[in-house]
């Protein structure tokens, strides 16, 4: 599987939005007949994303909020962009 490179300007694809179900009490990411329910991780992610910011700016960001050291989050941020990317959550 190839990885989404670092950097790509992700934004939520046309319709896409993410949201708080109050009825879950989670994170989801709606879209025309999309559900697709997330994590604290996920969620954390996907709230950086605003269509101006590289995925390696969000790396920087994340790694910052959460003190961890980029390098250990970035395959893993490079995963799921790649994952919602192929499910057309976020476009390029």
């Amino acid at each position: 599987m190839t990885l989404v490179d670092t950097d790509v300007i992700p934004r939520f694809a046309s319709g896409v939005r993410l949201k708080h179900d109050q009825v879950r009490s989670r994170h989801v990411v709606l879209g025309p007949e999309l559900l697709v329910d997330l994590n604290q991780t996920g969620h954390a992610i996907l709230k950086e994303v605003d269509g101006s910011r590289s995925i390696a700016k969000i790396i920087e960001r994340l790694a910052t909020e959460f003190e961890v050291d980029a390098e250990l989050i970035t395959t893993d941020v490079r995963e799921f962009c790649t994952g919602m990317l192929r499910r057309q959550v976020l476009s390029q």
